[in-house]
C-alpha cells in the first residue's frame, strides 16, 4: 500500500516538474526532495535484512549526489532528481547486491539521457536552433519519463500483473 501511495503522490509531480523544465530551465526542488525522502525510508525499510546493501547503495548515491551539486555538471534540480531516481530504484527492482545497483541504474541513466537528448531535439528543432554540445536541454523530463515507466512496472508487481 505504500508504493501505491508514493506512486499516486509521485507520478503528478514529475509531470509537472518535466514541463517545468522545458518551460523555465528550472524545477521546484522541495516536492522532489520531500518525494526523495518517503522512497528512500520505503527503500530502507525493504532492505531491512540486507542493511550492508542500503546503506552502501545510499552512501554511493549520496556521494554522487555530492559530486554532482559542488561540480555543477547538472543543475540544482537535475541533482536533487538522482536521489528521487534511487529510492525509486530501490524500491521497485529486488536488488541483491552493488553490482545489480550499479547495472540497473546505468541502463536507466542511459535512458533518462537519451529521452532528455530527443526532447532536446526536438525542442531546438520547434525553436529554430542548432543543437550543439553548449547547449542547454533539460534532463527532469527524462527522468520523469523514465521514472514513471519504472513505478508503472512496480504498480504492476505489486498487483501481480507482471
Amino acid at each position: 500500500m505504500t508504493y501505491f501511495s508514493l506512486a499516486l503522490a509521485t507520478i503528478p509531480v514529475l509531470v509537472f516538474l518535466a514541463a517545468q523544465d522545458l518551460k523555465e530551465r528550472m524545477i521546484y526542488s522541495f516536492p522532489v526532495l520531500f518525494l526523495s525522502g518517503a522512497w528512500a525510508a520505503h527503500s530502507v525499510i525493504l532492505y531491512k535484512d540486507n542493511p550492508i546493501f542500503v546503506i552502501t547503495a545510499w552512501s554511493a548515491t549520496i556521494a554522487l549526489f555530492t559530486a554532482y551539486k559542488i561540480s555543477g555538471m547538472w543543475g540544482d534540480g537535475d541533482s536533487d532528481m538522482w536521489l528521487l531516481f534511487t529510492g525509486v530504484i530501490l524500491s521497485t527492482f529486488e536488488l541483491k547486491n552493488m553490482l545489480q545497483f550499479g547495472f540497473v541504474v546505468c541502463i536507466l541513466l542511459v535512458g533518462v539521457q537519451g529521452i532528455a537528448l530527443i526532447a532536446g531535439l526536438i525542442e531546438a528543432a520547434i525553436k529554430k536552433r542548432k543543437l550543439d554540445r553548449h547547449s542547454d536541454i533539460a534532463v527532469v523530463p527524462g527522468f520523469a519519463m523514465i521514472l514513471i515507466m519504472v513505478i508503472l512496472y512496480g504498480i504492476s508487481r505489486e498487483v501481480s500483473i507482471l
